[in-house]
Order: structure tokens, then sequence, then C-alpha cells
């Protein structure tokens, strides 16, 4: 595996809003001590002074109640679909309102934009009517204290709004969306690819275990089984596949290939590998227009291989192997792997991944009602790779796989 594979862009698609970090308690006590030397010159009470700074602290958290409502009373607003929202201001400092949005839905960057403003504009709205509020009371203490909820959710809207360096703001996610919002979308379909590309990391490590236990078992404390595993879940809490992951796939390959190395491992690794790095290889031919070089099809190849020769008549290195032969142009091999496969077969999520890479397979040879066939009949598992098919069926000619070897000069 070598760097050039087509990487992600770091986003989180389904975490779109986490905020409230621990230096919320600096800026509380900060304004509740603000609050008490006001209403103590304005007053002249202790008393008073210790109420408007308590009732201060606890504007803060109102205002941060009302901020997630304003995010969340937007989301639904504009249908976007909601998949978490957590709002507990006095346990945790995390709150947040998750949404989930489809990268074709319509006006997309328009409904991102304002769901961001959802909620900083909700702590303005609250902030001036308080302003207005403190106007119509006659009692200094009650003034004072409007008048520093008031300033306390303004802060909170402007510190929102403010880019800054924290990933988790409304500000650097509106500025994200204005500045590129086709990047934006595209990063956002990418994360969801991800997310599908790592699911199906998942279902091969199960059909691996399986074939373990019926098959030739793997010798005690095998390295390369531990360093694989560690490879997934690094790969499964990570954002993006970062060069650092690259690098260990790398190093994982080389076990794969390595004479002394336990087959069980490394067909694990071969089946791994080479599905990891395919579906994202063929998302880079039919998404990005970017075909793959013929070395790292050559490499997909190989370890495709190493797991088909150790579990010829396992699905998962069935399907590592018939996406080798896919991005290599042969797509007749392709299919003759999962001819077999049925809808309904178990394990569902691998017999839907093989129904989705045989219609791949059925555009290429021009079998457009079978691959028509296979996309309805497969379920919805994988949409993000089952829209890619469908992308190769309707593209006329299809999408190159890879890149054509350079003319020799003369």
């Amino acid at each position: 595996m070598r760097a050039r594979i087509p990487l992600p862009p770091p986003v989180r698609p389904y975490h779109l809003l986490v905020k409230l970090r621990r230096r919320l308690l600096a800026v509380s006590l900060l304004l509740a001590v603000e609050a008490a030397a006001f209403a103590l010159l304005v007053t002249e009470s202790v008393t008073g002074a210790i109420a408007a700074a308590g009732l201060t602290c606890v504007s803060l958290w109102l205002h941060l109640v009302l901020h997630e409502c304003g995010h969340l009373v937007v989301a639904k607003l504009l249908r976007l679909p909601v998949v978490a929202v957590r709002i507990a201001p006095f346990n945790g400092w995390r709150n947040e309102v998750s949404v989930r949005p489809a990268p074709s839905m319509t006006a997309l960057p328009l409904r991102m934009v304002l769901f961001y403003l959802g909620g900083p504009l909700t702590n303005l709205c609250a902030a001036t009517a308080l302003v207005v509020a403190s106007g119509s009371t006659s009692t200094a203490l009650t003034r004072s204290t409007l008048l520093g909820a008031a300033f306390v959710g303004a802060l909170l809207a402007l510190t929102n709004l403010v880019p800054g360096r924290s990933t988790g703001s409304d500000g650097h996610h509106l500025l994200r969306w204005l500045r590129a919002p086709a990047a934006t979308r595209e990063g956002l379909r990418a994360g969801y690819y991800q997310e599908e590309v790592v699911s199906a990391l998942g279902a091969v490590a199960r059909a691996v275990n399986d074939a373990h236990r019926v098959g030739i078992q793997p010798r005690p404390g095998s390295d390369p089984l531990l360093a694989l595993a560690g490879y997934q879940q690094r790969l499964r809490a990570a954002r993006t596949q970062s060069p650092e992951l690259v690098e260990e796939a790398e190093r994982l390959a080389a076990l794969a290939r390595a004479g002394g190395t336990d087959p069980v491992a490394a067909a694990a690794i071969g089946q791994a590998l080479s599905v990891q790095f395919g579906l994202w290889y063929l998302y880079a031919a039919v998404v990005h227009g970017s075909p793959v070089d013929r070395r790292e099809v050559r490499e997909i190849s190989e370890l495709a291989q190493i797991a088909v020769r150790s579990q010829p008549g396992v699905l998962s290195a069935q399907i590592a192997m018939s996406l080798a032969h896919l991005l290599n142009q042969r797509p007749e091999d392709a299919r003759s792997l999962l001819v077999d496969v049925r809808p309904g077969a178990e394990p569902s999520d691998l017999c839907t991944l093989a129904l989705l890479l045989r219609a791949a397979a059925e555009s290429y040879l021009g079998n457009h009602a079978d691959a028509d066939h296979l996309l309805r009949a497969a379920p919805g598992d994988y949409p993000q790779l089952a829209q890619l098919v469908a992308a190769i069926r309707a593209a006329e000619p299809a999408p190159a796989l890879f890149a054509p070897a350079p003319a020799a000069r003369a």
C-alpha cells in the first residue's frame, strides 16, 4: 500500500456538533465574579451581590440549553435527519445535536449554514429579550442580573461563531460550508463511504474468525493477527485514513507476503487490506476520475491471492479477489467468483457487498438488466457503495478503473 491511495477528507459526518469544553467553567466563574462586583457596586448589598453571581452562573447553563434547542428546532424545520440529541449542561460538559444529512439533499449548504446559525441566533435573541426586560424593571438587583444574563448569552453566541482552532465550533463549520460548499459536501459523502468501508472490514473480520473455527487454526500468539487487530481498531477510531495508517498497512502487507507468516494470519491481512484499499480505489476511479496505478492493482491482486489460496471457499476471500479482478478490468472473472451468491444469503452484510460488486461487474460487461436486478435485490447495508455502483451502471462508457501504462518511447 503506497501513499498515493486517495484519502477521504478529515471529517466525521455523523458527529457535526460537539461543544462546551472545560474552559466554560473558567468563563462562568469569571462572569460570576464580575456580576457580583457590579451588583455590589449598584446595590451596596453583599447578599444581592451573591444572588447576582449565582443567577449569572445559572443563566450560563440556561443559555447552553437554549443554544442546543435552537440547533434542534432548525434541524427539524429544515428536515435534517437528527441522529443524536444530548442536552445535559450539568453532567459531563458535553452537549450536542448531531445530524446526518444526505449528501444529495437539495440546497444542502444553505440548510447546514442555517443549522449552525440556529444555536448562536437563539442565544442572541434571548440576550436581546433580557436587555429589553431589564429596561422595564425598577429594581437595581433585577436589572443587573438581567443585564449579566444577557451578556452571558451574547458572549456564548459570539464565541461559537468564531472559527478559531476548534473543529467543533459553529463558526468552523459555517466557514467550511460558506467557503467550499462543494468540497464540504463531497467530504460528507467520503466520510459516509469511509464508514461503509470500516463496516465491510468488520464483516470480513467476522468471516475470517468463522473460518478459523472450522478450518485451519492459527498458531497461538500470532503476532501478525494481533498487529492486524490493532490496525483495524485504530482505523475505526480515526477520522480518516491518515498517512500513518497507510504506512502501517504497508507493514502489514509485507507481513502477509513474508514466507514465515502463519497462513491464516496472511490470509486475514490479505482480505482486510485488499477490501479496504480496493473499495477506496473503486471510489477514486468512479467519483474522482482517478484510475488506479497498475502497480497498485498488482499489489491488491497479490494480497487477494494470498487470501484465496488459504481459504478458497470463504466468501470474504472471494470478495477480495473479485475486487482485484474488477480493478484489473477483468469483470468476467469478478462476476464468476460471485455468481453463486443469492439475495438473502448469510452473512447478510457480506452478501450485500458481493451483490453490489457483481452488479458493478455486470455493468462493465454490458448486462444492464442484471445489474439493475442486483441493485434492487441488495439490502441497504451499503447505500454509498450502491450509489457508486449505480453511477457505474449509468455511465456511458463505464469509467476506467486503472490508469493505462505509459507508452514506451521510440
